[in-house]
């Protein structure tokens, strides 16, 4: 049978360090360059292993791969911008018209508003 364990105080290990602001900065640095150059270690030895990664990770299949092209929007010209705005006026003139005339307006709502059922029935029997 295991023997027993015995209470340890854990705080035993920490005790109260105050560091200004400079020195956890010093020591925030150590770390980040020792860090650096672990990894620095660890890349040399997976360039090492992989060779295509220093070329940026792309084998033998990727270069021969052609390039997809991105799609480029066509762009209009100077006669074909009028066009589309002397029809848009031709356009937005009818509706403007058809709105005035009131032809537009039995069987439309307003905008997107829905009618409820019973707003329909109350506006049909005040058209009759």
């Amino acid at each position: 049978m295991a023997a027993p364990l015995r209470w340890f105080p854990l705080n035993l290990w920490r005790q109260e360090v105050s560091l200004s602001g400079e020195q956890l900065k010093a020591l925030a640095r150590q770390g980040a360059t020792q860090r650096y150059r672990e990894l620095q270690e660890e890349m040399a030895a997976l360039t090492a292993t992989f060779p295509e990664l220093a070329r940026g990770g792309r084998g033998r299949k990727a270069a021969a791969a052609p390039a997809a092209r991105a799609r480029r929007r066509r762009t209009m010209n100077a006669a074909q911008r009028k066009e589309v705005s002397e029809r848009m006026s031709r356009y937005w003139a009818a509706r403007r018209a058809e709105k005035a005339s009131g032809a537009g307006a039995a069987g439309k709502t307003k905008g997107r508003r829905r009618k409820t059922a019973k707003k329909a029935a109350d506006a049909k029997k005040a058209a009759e």
